[in-house]
């Protein structure tokens, strides 16, 4: 396999080799598709990196963020692919992004002050607010056409009610939505207003279709000020167990403050974790083309096996999720009700907040006759 070619011949017994929990949570008739990760090889550049530091025993502690090469690796790349400019001496590394979420706001935001998470959204969210000894107001967004957007009257009254923060998700987990610049820009002014800050999570961002992405820092001077981003070419490239995240502070305040956390609040990161983001993000390029190929087919696939069903489906503008609206069948537990009557499992909406309920999140990057094994056993058993 070259840097250029995907082996779709790619199965589900090879990703259960890899002994990793994609695969390893229900016994072996379940077609678990709740772990976001892809049944796709490794991209031969990270592979390559990765056992060239396996070669020199790379093992020991991490050197540190500023001799590790990934800032400058993580810069460049900000600004080729999404527009958004960060020196390298203001890109930190994270074992993983949800200790970002937590030290961001327990160091960068008012304290004791609320955070508002515009749902449904990324159910580890709520974990990480909890643990950084927070509360989280709920904004659920707002649909149109079947796309969700930020209902900026709900998150201006929670701002306006003392909430410091308002922690996104962009491109949205788990409905695949990127929000739009003019949304972007009334978050900003909101932020702005209220003296709050914006915690841009954007790990999918590299996963998007034929829509553009902007990220939140980029909409303007107030949004760059008022922001923190989150990154990481871990979900794109697919080795979230390398173990390395990346932090952005477009707010040159924000670094001196980082600087001073203690090691143990945010180290983590491996060695070999840091060889596959400078490896992603300097040549994985061509791997991530041919996978989005790979994940539009799926996409669509879902779609023609989904029309007619009566289950709510948008495709996704970003990522290999698929947001599923069971509210009209009138199951109490939606995804209770698959796993036990079809053998499929798929991630509960209400995990994604109050706004999911009654629907079930359905990981579809898996090779196409699984994907379409699952859909035929979900429609099959959905009353018609």
């Amino acid at each position: 396999m070259t840097d250029t070619t995907i082996d779709l011949g790619w199965s589900v017994e090879r990703s259960r080799d890899r002994r990793t929990k994609r695969w390893s949570q229900f016994d072996r008739d379940t077609i678990d598709l709740t772990v976001a990760e892809m049944d796709l090889p490794t991209a031969e550049p990270i592979a390559a990196a990765v056992a060239d530091a396996v070669a020199r025993q790379a093992f020991g502690y991490p050197v540190p963020d500023e001799s590790s090469g990934v800032p400058e690796a993580a810069s460049a790349w900000l600004a080729e692919r999404h527009g958004l400019a960060v020196d390298p001496d203001r890109i930190r590394l994270l074992p993983e992004l949800m200790r970002g979420v937590v030290h961001a706001v327990r160091q960068l935001t008012r304290p004791g002050s609320a955070v508002v998470v515009p749902t449904p959204v990324y159910g580890r969210f709520f974990d990480a607010i909890a643990v950084a000894g927070r509360q989280a107001r709920q904004a659920p967004m707002r649909v149109q056409n079947g796309r969700y957007r930020l209902d900026l009257d709900a998150i201006g009254h929670a701002l306006a009610d003392g909430a410091g923060s308002v922690l996104l998700c962009h491109p949205n987990n788990p409905t695949g939505t990127v929000t739009e610049p003019e949304e972007l820009a009334g978050l900003a002014a909101l932020a702005d207003r209220h003296d709050a800050r914006v915690i841009s999570d954007e790990i999918h961002a590299p996963l998007r279709y034929d829509t553009e992405f902007t990220p939140f820092a980029a909409v303007s001077e107030t949004a760059a000020e008022r922001a923190i981003t989150l990154f990481s070419a871990t979900k794109a490239w697919n080795f979230p167990g390398l173990r390395c995240g990346l932090i952005a502070f477009t707010n040159p305040d924000d670094s001196a403050v980082w600087s001073a956390l203690p090691r143990a609040a945010v180290g983590g990161v491996t060695p070999l974790g840091m060889e596959a983001t400078i490896a992603a993000f300097r040549q994985g390029q061509p791997w991530l083309r041919e996978a989005l190929d790979f994940l539009a087919t799926n996409r669509a696939l879902v779609g023609d096996r989904l029309a007619g069903t009566g289950i709510g489906y948008v495709a996704p503008e970003a990522g290999y999720l698929a947001w599923l609206d069971l509210r009209r069948f009138g199951l109490a537990d939606p995804a209770g009700f698959l796993r036990e009557q079809t053998g499929v499992a798929t991630t509960p909406g209400s995990d994604h907040g109050t706004a999911g309920e009654g629907f079930v999140r359905l990981n579809f990057a898996t090779p196409p006759d699984v994907l379409a094994d699952a859909l035929d056993r979900i429609t099959g058993a959905l009353p018609r």
